[in-house]
């Protein structure tokens, strides 16, 4: 399945977790490694590095040296252009959806995947297919 990943994931990824929660994000991780095809957009980049300083501590350079490591060597990241935007405005018009979850959808979209792996349960109100971890 061609799969988006949302910058919770990758946020939890990057930063210290309690070692039974990062146990859960890692098999999570791994299982869509192995079984799917994963994309995500330069925004959801943009949303691990600023979360994961601003809330988390993690320096722009680690969380830079984490995206390079163990992201970009196995997700494609998608362009984000004019259809994408026009788009994500009906989306936010039609949803009450954030804009960059409005992006992140009319990215879904318009390049054919048929998950988001995200916790953000904004995504349920479109239809989505969303996948998150099993506690």
């Amino acid at each position: 399945m061609k799969v988006f990943i949302d910058s919770s994931l990758l946020i939890y990824l990057n930063v210290r977790m309690p070692d039974h929660e990062a146990r859960l994000i890692e098999e999570f991780w791994l299982d869509l490694l192995l079984n799917h095809l994963l994309y995500t957009n330069i925004l959801a980049l943009d949303e691990t590095i600023y979360v994961s300083k601003r809330k988390y501590g993690v320096s722009y350079s680690e969380t830079i040296e984490f995206i390079d490591r163990a992201v970009l060597p196995y997700v494609e990241v998608l362009p984000i252009g004019l259809n994408e935007y026009l788009r994500a405005r009906e989306l936010m018009r039609r949803y009450g959806l954030k804009p960059s979850d409005s992006i992140h959808v009319a990215t879904i979209e318009i390049h054919g995947l048929q998950a988001v792996a995200s916790e953000d349960e904004d995504f349920d109100r479109v239809g989505l297919k969303r996948l998150w971890i099993k506690a």
